[in-house]
């Protein structure tokens, strides 16, 4: 078990009273700051973040999402309504996604999904507190 899937499991126990609510919470979160996070110049690399349950998604969107808020709106959908809430994927099959993660863009220098999951703790801890 890696030390992120330890800091999830660990929160569960410690949010004890409604740990899908909370885990689901902190996934929409988590998530949306990534796409927020993302650099911007089309909105394509936005649109393309894809959540799913145990394998990542496939495939590429051919849309357009600058303000982030469709990528959104669809993931919160995804995680709200989805039965299995354990278990969340987060990908983005751009060519470039890697690139991007690793300092391509002066909009992201140090990425966006490296620097939002150093914050993820904090985000366990401030769910719980509001949980307990």
């Amino acid at each position: 078990m890696t030390a992120f899937e330890q800091s999830i499991q660990n929160f569960i126990k410690k949010a004890k009273k409604n740990p899908e609510l909370v885990v689901r919470q902190v996934t929409i979160k988590l998530y949306s700051q990534i796409i927020m996070a993302s650099p911007v110049d089309t909105g394509r690399f936005r649109m393309n973040w894809q959540v799913s349950n145990s394998k990542p998604a496939t495939g590429v969107l051919i849309a357009d999402d600058p303000s982030g808020s469709r990528a959104i709106g669809r993931m919160t959908n995804y995680v709200i309504s989805s039965p299995e809430w354990e278990n969340f994927c987060f990908t983005n099959n751009l060519p470039y996604a890697e690139r991007l993660e690793y300092g391509y863009s002066q909009q992201a220098p140090q990425g966006m999904v490296r620097v939002t999951v150093a914050r993820f703790q904090r985000l366990l801890n401030e769910a719980a507190a509001r949980a307990d």
